[in-house]
């Protein structure tokens, strides 16, 4: 079994490669950056050996209570998302109240808090009253008081006098989640 000869700097290591791991995560499912992505984990691997070391543990036993440190392959797997996106566009599954395709877009990788076409999922959610796709979007970690372009938050876009869809849901969840509107967010300086 090839370990670790340098525990302490291991665990420094380690965090460095899970801070990397974690950003490749964030961008795996851009077929764009594939190519990139696979540069920089070849990079962020060695680079981690390289700062580590391998080699036979210089003791002949770990403690008892001790767990045997991860080989390098193993710490390096990142956890990829295994679902495919639906083809059609997260926004207009939310339009369209299409819950399934949300959740795939989801579980594919999807930023809840991504702007795309100056609204965040969760003002989409909004603007066309889709309360119960709005609760998995904040279950997911959507932040109730993201700004669009405009600076509107998803509680401005729900209230809209203009607004003809049905929302007051929408805006009950969004405030029941800490959702405020922009009047309200510079009130407290924010």
């Amino acid at each position: 079994m090839i370990r670790f000869s340098h525990q302490p700097l291991f665990f420094k290591a380690e965090g460095i490669l899970r801070q990397q791991l974690k950003r490749l995560e964030n961008c795996a499912h851009r077929d764009d950056s594939f190519v990139a992505m696979k540069s920089h984990f070849l990079l962020t691997t060695i680079a981690a050996v390289v700062l580590v070391g391998c080699g036979e543990s210089q003791q002949s036993t770990p403690a008892p209570e001790a767990k045997p440190a991860e080989t390098v392959t193993q710490a390096a797997k990142p956890e990829l998302p295994t679902a495919k996106a639906p083809n059609i566009p997260i926004a207009e599954a939310i339009k369209e109240g299409d819950i399934e395709a949300v959740k795939q877009h989801l579980a594919a990788g999807a930023d809840v808090n991504a702007i795309v076409d100056d609204w965040t999922p969760l003002h989409n959610a909004a603007e066309y009253g889709q309360a119960t796709i709005a609760e998995l979007l904040i279950e997911k970690g959507a932040n109730v008081n993201t700004r669009d372009v405009d600076g509107e938050t998803p509680l401005d876009v729900a209230i809209h006098p203009e607004n003809s869809n049905n929302t007051d849901e929408t805006a009950d969840l969004l405030r029941k989640h800490g959702g405020k509107t922009r009047a309200e967010l510079k009130a407290e300086g924010k």
